[in-house]
């Protein structure tokens, strides 16, 4: 009596005398991909190659500038020490009376990493020195 097994047109035949588990010390079975199976493998392989260009010129080209980093251009500094009755638009007004102080606030503000425009009497700030 011959077996017969269900065959699809892109599968293995299954036959009922094909053994359900290799033998001991038999090579393992060969795994085939579907042509699915093929074109998953390949994207994957593709977007990890393109993750790994990216990050490599992101390395070479360093970090861009953010918010809070130290400018590029050096800036000639003086120390100023808050007085009782002080604030930094009266600091920038004496620093530099002919400019904008509200430009000059926003230097005082980067120079000395605050957040807020409060200060303290006896706190030393570094100003922009003249122009």
């Amino acid at each position: 009596m011959a077996s017969y097994g269900a065959t699809a047109a892109w599968g293995p035949v299954v036959t009922a005398a094909a053994p359900a588990v290799p033998a001991a010390g038999s090579p393992a079975p060969i795994v085939r991909l579907t042509r699915r199976g093929r074109l998953v493998r390949t994207m994957a392989l593709g977007v990890l190659l393109v993750a790994l260009v990216v990050a490599g010129a992101a390395r070479l080209t360093g970090q861009p500038a953010r918010a809070g980093d130290v400018p590029t251009r050096p800036v000639a500094t003086q120390s100023v020490v808050v007085e009782q009755g002080d604030s930094l638009w009266l600091i920038a007004q004496r620093a530099a009376p002919e400019s904008d102080p509200r430009e000059l606030v926003r230097e005082i503000r980067e120079l000395n990493g605050l957040r807020s425009n409060l200060i303290q009497p006896g706190q030393v700030l570094l100003v922009p020195g003249p122009r």
